[in-house]
């Protein structure tokens, strides 16, 4: 017989969404040449036993790569967990894996292929 999934792992990943977003928002990382205001949470998903946590992530400034974007978040996870391990109550604080959302890409893609398909034809 299969478990029917509870939810609770959504729950748990729209939290840390919303707490790490808040709080790249309102703190400043004084040593940082990146604001971390520009960096966009785009998605998180956990793992259903909830010590595991991958988080989407977008640069949302044209001077911020994504491999900087990765190396600013992977340097202040410690920070980050300890922010989830406050905000939210929970038994463990998960662990957090960052990975870049390209899905803006895909879509200026192809808005790119669509525009220049109906340049190409003419009705």
């Amino acid at each position: 017989m299969k478990r029917k999934d509870s939810g609770r792992p959504n729950r748990v990943a729209a939290e840390i969404k919303k707490t790490l977003s808040e709080f790249l928002l309102r703190n400043s990382f004084a040593d940082e040449k990146i604001d971390s205001a520009f960096i966009s949470i785009v998605d998180a998903t956990v793992s259903p036993c909830l010590q595991h946590a991958k988080i989407y992530v977008a640069s949302l400034s044209p001077n911020i790569s994504n491999d900087e974007c990765l190396e600013f978040l992977e340097k202040h996870t410690p920070r980050l967990r300890h922010c989830i391990g406050t905000e939210i109550r929970l038994k463990f604080t998960p662990t957090l894996s960052f990975f870049i959302d390209d899905s803006f890409d895909r879509v200026n893609k192809i808005e790119s292929l669509l525009k220049s398909a109906s340049n190409g034809s003419k009705i």
